[in-house]
């Protein structure tokens, strides 16, 4: 039982199926004879919008994206930072005893710095 007969719309792989295999019926190939057309078929572009040319290509619409990418680079760099932040200052006061506060001091970082070092 096809989709056709079910009534419901084909998808995109079964529209270019049926497609190339219309293509290939009407091949200018064939044994010299005139290729046989396909019999009266419902139309494929039922749920698309008809073109403005009548009988030319279906229209494709162009995508427009809602969010730039230069902006989503932004904002994913920015999202980084905040959870950079966010966790480090979770890690040192909540995790750790110090004041959240401390986190933003240089001192703090040389001292982290200088306890990996110690250890190689």
């Amino acid at each position: 039982m096809s989709n056709e007969t079910k009534n419901e719309p084909l998808s995109r792989v079964a529209r270019r199926k049926q497609r190339e295999q219309q293509r290939s019926a009407a091949s200018p190939h064939d044994s010299g004879a005139a290729a046989a057309l396909p019999e009266e078929q419902p139309a494929d572009n039922a749920h698309e919008p008809p073109s403005e040319a009548g009988g030319a290509k279906p229209r494709r619409f162009a995508r427009t994206r809602l969010i730039p990418i230069w902006l989503r680079l932004i904002i994913v760099a920015a999202l980084m930072a905040l959870s950079l932040t966010v966790g480090a200052i979770i890690g040192y006061s909540a995790i750790g005893d110090g004041a959240w506060l401390d986190v933003f001091r240089p001192s703090t970082w040389q001292h982290i710095v200088d306890v990996v070092e110690k250890g190689t």
